[in-house]
């Protein structure tokens, strides 16, 4: 009886994974990220070709359907594998609806032609800054996120998603500042410097004194 146990042991069957089946796992995952990043630079690439040329007319209707058409599957390409890829729940929507208003800002309104103080350009200024803003802190959340999971020793402050949204919203607020200031007429290292290490030091507090959600 002991050698029949023996013998069944030694021919059960073990679900260890061979090292030529995570080879391929590897390869196709490269071959798959290879290929993302091919179309969405050509999506991309055939974005900004057709706003430098200003192909598209501004009082087409269907052409500007075509155009937020053409931007929402550029979103698509980039955003959609991205928020699978960092589990960050609302990250596409976001991302989509930022390039969206991106691209309605560069094609329908008007470029201002006065400074900030000039109040018939302000509306424009405001519209602009919350593009800027939206659209900073939708495509900064990757790379807060990435770059916390580098420079983070703790488990919890690398895999903090409201720590990524806060350092994605700040680069979001330093990059409106900064348009601000040459809306101003104000883009001068005298002002540009104070307004980086206040962002910067803004960040370093709240990294001292906001804990992350598994250690409290």
């Amino acid at each position: 009886m002991l050698a029949g146990i023996a013998v069944m042991t030694r021919t059960r069957p073990t679900n260890r994974t061979t090292p030529t089946t995570n080879e391929t796992h590897q390869l196709v995952a490269r071959s798959t990220i290879l290929l993302w990043f091919v179309l969405v630079g050509f999506a991309w690439l055939g974005g900004f070709i057709s706003l430098a040329n200003g192909v598209w007319s501004r009082v087409d209707q269907p052409t500007q359907i075509l155009v937020a058409g053409i931007s929402f599957i550029i979103g698509l390409l980039t955003f959609v594998p991205l928020e699978y890829y960092f589990r960050i729940h609302g990250f596409a929507v976001r991302g989509i609806v930022g390039l969206l208003l991106v691209v309605q800002i560069v094609l329908y309104v008007p470029a201002p032609t006065a400074s900030l103080l000039w109040l018939p350009d302000v509306p424009v200024y405001i519209l602009v800054c919350l593009t800027i803003y939206w659209f900073v802190s939708s495509i900064s959340l990757p790379l807060t996120f990435a770059v916390g999971k580098v420079a983070f020793a703790r488990r919890a402050q690398r895999y903090d998603v409201r720590r990524a949204w806060r350092q994605a919203r700040e680069l979001a607020v330093l990059c409106v500042g900064l348009f601000g200031l040459f809306g101003l007429r104000a883009l001068i290292p005298l002002l540009v410097v104070p307004w980086i290490l206040m962002v910067i030091i803004t960040e370093v507090i709240f990294l001292s004194f906001i804990e992350p959600p598994m250690t409290r």
